[in-house]
């Protein structure tokens, strides 16, 4: 793809982002009807797009790679993070530890890359967020759990945190068909293939949706230091696996845009039943999609020169 496109193809990606937000500032619609349209997303279109690309694309060695890179990444993200802030209470370190760590790739990558990237660009992001959601559905929420101090963790909430992620389960359940060599019809090809092709302009939409440009004024110097923490840690190490891997260029540019995709929304939920601050993760999330959309657009222009 050329820098042209690349560019047209944000500016189509920004503006549906913004009709999301217009809509919700303008009350045409609704928290309630946004959480209808998660539900959706994550239970039926994003599913869909993962069985359709999984079940269809040859597999290749390096790909398993990718889901352990996913995993280890964001855990080195998260050991950085709590380093970082070991002298802030008890609840700004799990806060932090719990947010910064791991990506929003569902609702973010997912819709850019397979706009831009295509298909093989689509199957790398899916296998490295088998890894990232590992980290956000267990580590960041044992993280969570342990620094808030409020709920003794409990390994049948940490599986149940996993197994309640249909699109982890479709992801595992495509990629297994596809090892064993079992071909699916081509009527539920073509019918995830039909319900995937919803799943960008829904995700961008919600996306635009859940954006809040207020940010708490008294806890701005903190904001600041928690997202140049994630971004310079994210973004260092998504350029070293960039520079030393030794793959195509499509995986390894999707490792660099990895390292600089915002907050998983699901940081939003723990900070709720942790009883975290839920305006500053609110602030955390909000600002983290507005860097990523700028870093994003010249990691997937760098892309067009290799």
């Amino acid at each position: 793809m050329q820098p042209a496109d690349v560019n047209q193809q944000f500016l189509l990606s920004v503006c549906i982002i913004l009709l999301g937000y217009l809509a919700k500032r303008t009350r045409y619609l609704t928290e309630k009807e946004g959480e209808s349209i998660a539900k959706l997303i994550f239970n039926i279109t994003l599913p869909a797009l993962v069985i359709n690309v999984f079940s269809t694309l040859p597999l290749q060695p390096q790909l398993a790679l990718l889901p352990v890179l996913g995993f280890a990444a964001n855990a080195v993200l998260c050991i950085c993070i709590l380093f970082i802030f070991r002298n802030h209470p008890r609840n700004i370190r799990g806060m932090m530890g719990m947010s910064l760590a791991g990506a929003n790739i569902g609702l973010f990558a997912y819709p850019l890359v397979e706009a831009i990237w295509g298909k093989q660009g689509l199957t790398y992001m899916a296998m490295y967020d088998l890894g990232n959601s590992y980290m956000v559905f267990l580590v960041c929420y044992t993280v969570g759990a342990y620094f808030s101090g409020e709920k003794p963790l409990s390994w049948r909430q940490l599986l149940h945190s996993v197994v309640r992620s249909i699109p982890v389960m479709a992801s595992l359940l495509a990629l297994s068909i596809n090892l064993l060599g079992i071909p699916l019809p081509d009527l539920v090809l073509e019918t995830t293939g039909v319900i995937s092709k919803a799943n960008m302009p829904l995700s961008l939409l919600l996306l635009g949706m859940y954006l809040n440009f207020s940010f708490p004024a008294d806890q701005r110097k903190l904001l600041l230091q928690a997202l140049c923490s994630k971004y310079i840690i994210g973004g260092t190490l998504g350029g070293l696996l960039f520079w030393l891997l030794p793959y195509d260029a499509l995986f390894r540019h999707s490792l660099l845009l990895a390292g600089v995709l915002p907050l998983p929304t699901m940081v939003l939920t723990y900070a709720v039943v942790f009883g975290y601050d839920r305006r500053m993760t609110g602030a955390m999330l909000n600002a983290s999609v507005i860097i990523s959309i700028l870093l994003s657009w010249l990691v997937f222009h760098f892309s067009t020169l290799s």
